[in-house]
């Protein structure tokens, strides 16, 4: 059931929210929600600061990992040079002669020519891709080589829409569980106060907002395949593609599948619900793990089309050290310490304490799969993960974090409302700073430390 306030949270009668209400929005939950105009809010913010970035304008978008996530699109449908890459080498040089794509190419020993990261990324953008390509060929332009400045316009702001949509979204599961100031300060704080800004208004086709959208929608269809509702079987479907997408654009995100596994296990009763469950409903559970596989298979399919053998090195020389984390420095380190450079997010692990009490569901999957991921991501061979900030491949796990953060507000925010303003609003305004400095080079992608964070706190520009 969503949350309905009860007489120890009522509804603020006499405020503008109330007078709101009265608009009468399609949809009950636009016309009730703090967290709609939270949403609201943080879009205008996350707009204004796309549009500040423009990485279009300077053909900055196709660079780096996100480049590497791009070729396939333009090899297969523009180029026509899968297996080759002379001519995506040639468009990519053509329009950014600072960059080169070849670090993003793995030459095999047939001489075939496939591409160092897997091509979920492309899958995401392909939409807006075909988008940018409808409305050259109506202009005339029947050849282009997706390098233009309308792929690169699209493709950004596409990568804009999915963050936006998984912040509404997971707003609205919060709901179910929290009440609405609750759900609607987290998402404020998952996008302002942490550095999914960074990556979504700066590297915006970076995966990581694709990967909190998949995130939320893995809960979502979760949760909902769980329920007693008669659409189990779309959900299953939701659930096995999102699944797959997930595993599709970074292997690694197999830990997130746990939340199948782990929602709504808080009792030896509901474990041994669980496993009836799935007896009972064993036709949708192997249409879910189906669609995982067939889903992520696609890569497999590709190598071997392409490259002629189904397995590629495609992370050659790189791996993870299990034997070697380092979560201490990963989360507290200024160097690219994820707490240093997204400080609300503390209270997301304290609220695991409280989290039990109204989203018992959540419980588990917030106390086995935290310190797993942690551990996980943190014993990847470079746990700086390169030219980042702060602590970047955590990003996915927000979504199952915001459930402590909310149940932390749940708890803490009635009795001290007045007394949270000053330092969230503080820690808020830092983090929006941060991420500032780091779109204009004051903080360092590669080598921060703490003499240059002193040296450089809430500076805004680069001394003349």
């Amino acid at each position: 059931m969503e949350y309905l306030p009860t007489k120890t949270d009522p509804l603020p009668k006499n405020s503008t929210f109330f007078t709101l209400n009265l608009l009468r929005l399609p949809g009950g939950w636009l016309r009730r929600s703090h967290t709609f105009y939270i949403c609201l809010v943080v879009s205008l913010v996350l707009m204004a600061g796309t549009m500040r970035a423009a990485r279009w304008n300077i053909n900055q978008v196709f660079v780096s990992d996100m480049g590497g996530y791009y070729l396939y699109l333009p090899s297969a449908f523009l180029l026509n040079d899968l297996g080759n890459g002379q001519w995506g080498l040639a468009a990519s040089r053509a329009h950014q002669p600072q960059t080169d794509q070849v670090t993003n190419m793995v030459t095999l020993p047939n001489g075939k020519v496939v591409y160092k990261y897997t091509m979920g990324m492309a899958v995401a953008y392909s939409p807006f891709f075909f988008l940018a390509r409808g409305i050259y060929y109506a202009q005339g332009r029947r050849v282009t080589t997706g390098y233009e400045y309308g792929y690169q316009f699209a493709i950004t702001w596409g990568c804009v829409a999915y963050v936006l949509l998984g912040l509404w979204v997971l707003g609205r599961e919060l709901r179910r569980y929290f009440s609405d100031q609750a759900a609607a300060l987290t998402v404020l704080i998952i996008l302002l106060g942490t550095n999914l800004f960074t990556y979504t208004s700066n590297e915006t086709i970076m995966s990581h907002g694709t990967l909190f959208l998949l995130a939320v929608l893995l809960l979502r269809y979760t949760r909902r395949w769980y329920e007693q509702n008669p659409s189990r079987w779309t959900d299953a479907l939701w659930l096995g593609g999102v699944g797959g997408l997930l595993v599709l654009i970074r292997p690694s995100e197999l830990m997130l599948l746990g939340v199948p596994v782990l929602w709504g296990l808080d009792s030896r009763t509901a474990v041994a619900g669980r496993l009836r469950f799935w007896r009972q409903r064993w036709g949708q559970a192997l249409l879910i793990v189906g669609l995982v596989v067939l889903v992520a298979g696609q890569q497999l399919v590709f190598w071997r089309l392409v490259g002629g053998q189904w397995s590629v090195p495609f992370y050659k020389g790189e791996g993870f050290n299990f034997a070697d984390p380092h979560i201490i420095d990963g989360v507290f380190s200024f160097r690219k310490g994820w707490l240093v450079y997204s400080p609300l997010m503390a209270l997301s692990l304290v609220g695991i304490a409280w989290a039990r009490r109204w989203a018992a569901p959540a419980w588990p999957v917030l106390l086995v799969l935290t310190p797993v991921y942690f551990y996980v991501t943190f014993c990847w061979w470079n746990w700086e993960y390169g030219g980042s900030y702060g602590g970047r491949a955590l990003i996915s796990l927000y979504p199952v974090l915001a459930f402590g953060m909310a149940a932390f507000w749940q708890r803490w925010l009635g009795p001290f409302r007045l007394a949270w303003f000053p330092p969230v609003l503080l820690l808020l305004l830092l983090s929006i700073i941060q991420n500032y400095q780091y779109l204009v080079m004051l903080l360092s992608c590669c080598d921060m430390s703490w003499e240059k964070y002193k040296d450089h706190f809430l500076v805004l520009s680069w001394p003349h």
